[in-house]
Formats: structure tokens, C-alpha cells, sequence
């Protein structure tokens, strides 16, 4: 998942370059291998405890250590005790909103023992108020965690401009639309079907163009048979997920990346704070690319000149005909996106930029430029 792939490992390796010596710990990875993502936020309060204990074995030989604690779940448990006995202190690190549906544990006593409070909201802003810094992966969540702390960094998600770079002439194939991304609920699952509508509107004037989805997420097998039973006539094609490493090559032999947003009061704060992990990569790719106006996008996209952005469900369809007609706009909005990644979103930038913070953050830590 890019945050644990971008902003732990990603970011580890980043900080290398720069002589800082980082290592990653994950709950998952190296203490329930056998559960996949969605399992952990479902397992009981006991196995929750099983791991807090497993992990504290670990840390407590890491005296001294710092650690970049990657959102408030229950596996910032053990990392939080430690610091709050003085053993250690932490830089705490957010990339989306899932602050009101957190999973903690399910028993009061045991989110009061781990972090010495209670709730949701009250944890985060008890852990953002102790820590060190904060990073924030949007500029909703810059806003949300400086209220709790006074020194909070605007990091985004980013890319690996080396991994997701061009690797096959645009002109060699029908004109190609493409979103790539995990579909794991509803808002995922209604902004799919909005894609696939205005879609089938460009379709209406143009028969060089496909859409490929590439993802996967519970609701997959329900996107499957919804364009099976819609729209078969289309040419749509549906890849199942596959592996990071692997997405460029998949990336290269598509013309426009999508993203959108559409109203979802229930998910409105989930909307502002993502980083739009998608959105970098297909920038990287030279891809032009249509986003809904609202969240992050309106933040990195230039309309016009990097990509477009679109408020309505026609404006998205108007932007995505006048990337299919004009074939030489499309071409330099591509090259437009590439050079502010380059410039902006590479971990290049955001590496240098993470340990220039912890410069800041620790003047007097043995720190290697």
C-alpha cells in the first residue's frame, strides 16, 4: 500500500542518501505475515496486544532511536508507550484522513493504558501534541495537525521518478484512458461508475479510445460485472492489481490518467486530505490527466498548463474529448506533468526536504549530510 511503501520504505531509503541510517519497521510484514491489510484492522483486541508485545522486544533495544510513526492505528501503541517513558521520541507522519474510524482497540482501558486517553480524535491530537514534528501529506491535514502542534511540515506522497518514467512512444496505440487504485468501498466503487459514464459519452464521438482500470480492493468483482452487463459493446479492459514495480510498463502504453473526486459527504474529509498517490504516478508517466477539482489535486495541478481540473461531470467530459481531438496539447501537458514531478513531487525533492526537518527537528542528533 503507497503508505507504507512511500512514506516508510520510500522515505527510509530517501533518507539514506543523505547518511541517515533508517530501517522500517512493520506490524504486518514482520509480526502477522499470514494476515493481509484488511485483516489487521479486524483482528480482536487480544491479538492487537499479542503484537503491541512482540514489538515491544523489538523497540525497547532501539534506546535512543527516533520514530517516524506512520498514522495513529493501534500499532503506534507500542512505539507511543515507549516515547511517553522517555525512552524515545517520535515525528508523527499522515497521509490520509481515516481519523474517525481509526482502529484503536475496542476496550477503553486498554487505548488509555497504550496512549493515555480515549476516542478517535483525542488520541491523534494527544499523539500529534507530544510529538516532535509532524508531517502532513496534504495541506487539509497540515491545517488539522498544526492545531496540536507548532511544528508541522508539508510533505506529499510523491514518486520515484526513476521507477515511473516513459518507456514506450504514445503514438503506437488507440488513445487510452486509464485509473489505476484500490476499490475497497463505496466512494471508491461510485467514482469507477462515474468514470465509466463519461466514458461511454466520449465514446460517442471517438471509436480510437479504451479505458483500462487497473486495481483491485473487495469491490472489484462487482466492477467486473457491472461494465460486463453495461458496457460490453466499450472497449474497456480490466486488469487485476499488480505489483508497483510492475506499473510503469503498464502506465506506458496509456495517453490519460483520471482521477476523480464526486461529492460524498460521508468521505468529505477523506476527500480533502489524500495525497493522490495516482495522480504523481501518472504525472511521471507524461501522462495529461483530468482530475476532480476538490482535494489535493487543486493544490499540484496547474489547470491548463500540468493537467486539468474539472468541477462538474461535463467539464470531465469536455476535458477528456480535448485530450482525445488534440493530440499535440495532450503530448505537452504530459511533458508539463514530468517536469514539476521532477521539480516538486520526486523523492529526490521530498528526501532532502525530510532530512532538512530532521536537521531542524534535532540540531544537536548525529546526523550525515
Amino acid at each position: 500500500m503507497p503508505y507504507t511503501r512511500i512514506r516508510c520504505y520510500h522515505f527510509a531509503e530517501a533518507l539514506r542518501v543523505y547518511g541517515v541510517e533508517t530501517k522500517v519497521f512493520s506490524y504486518r510484514e514482520h509480526l502477522a505475515s499470514h494476515y493481509n491489510g484488511i485483516q489487521m484492522l479486524e483482528v480482536s483486541d487480544k491479538e492487537k496486544v499479542k503484537f503491541n508485545l512482540k514489538a515491544f522486544f523489538r523497540l525497547i533495544r532501539e534506546r535512543d532511536t527516533v520514530f517516524y510513526i506512520q498514522k495513529v492505528h493501534y500499532h503506534s501503541a507500542m512505539p507511543f508507550f515507549l516515547c511517553r517513558l522517555g525512552i524515545n521520541k517520535f515525528i508523527l507522519d499522515y497521509d490520509d484522513w481515516d481519523i474517525d474510524r481509526s482502529p484503536f482497540f475496542n476496550r477503553a482501558y486498554l487505548n488509555r493504558l497504550f496512549f493515555g486517553s480515549d476516542g478517535s480524535e483525542q488520541i491523534t491530537g494527544y499523539m500529534a501534541s507530544r510529538a516532535m514534528c509532524c508531517v502532513a501529506s496534504s495541506k487539509y491535514l497540515y491545517d488539522f495537525l498544526s492545531q496540536y502542534n507548532k511544528n508541522v511540515s508539508y510533505i506529499p506522497t510523491g514518486v520515484d521518478t526513476e521507477q515511473f518514467k516513459r518507456r514506450e512512444d504514445k503514438s503506437n496505440h488507440k488513445i487510452t484512458f486509464v485509473w489505476t487504485g484500490q476499490i475497497w468501498g463505496e466512494v471508491i466503487y461510485n467514482n469507477i461508475l462515474y468514470l465509466l459514464i463519461c466514458f461511454s459519452e466520449v465514446c460517442k464521438q471517438h471509436n480510437n479510445i479504451r479505458f483500462r482500470i487497473i486495481g483491485g480492493g473487495h469491490l472489484m468483482p462487482e466492477v467486473k460485472d457491472y461494465v460486463r452487463n453495461n458496457y460490453s459493446r466499450l472497449e474497456i479492459e480490466i486488469i487485476d492489481w499488480v505489483q508497483p514495480e510492475d506499473m510503469p510498463n503498464y502506465l506506458s502504453s496509456t495517453d490519460i490518467g483520471l482521477l476523480p473526486l464526486i461529492h460524498d459527504i460521508k468521505n468529505e474529509l477523506w476527500m480533502k486530505s489524500k495525497s493522490p498517490t495516482k495522480l504523481f504516478e501518472y504525472m511521471a508517466m507524461e501522462l495529461a490527466t483530468v482530475s476532480s477539482g476538490i482535494g489535493e489535486a487543486k493544490f499540484i495541478i496547474e489547470d491548463g498548463k500540468d493537467g486539468f481540473l474539472a468541477k462538474t461531470k461535463e467539464e470531465f467530459i469536455e476535458k477528456m474529448r480535448l485530450l482525445v481531438n488534440n493530440n499535440e496539447l495532450r503530448i505537452r501537458i504530459g511533458k508539463a506533468a514530468r517536469k514539476k514531478v521532477e521539480k516538486e513531487y520526486s523523492l529526490d525533492v521530498l528526501g532532502r526536504r525530510l532530512f532538512e526537518l530532521l536537521c531542524n527537528t534535532f540540531p544537536n542528533k548525529s546526523l550525515r549530510a
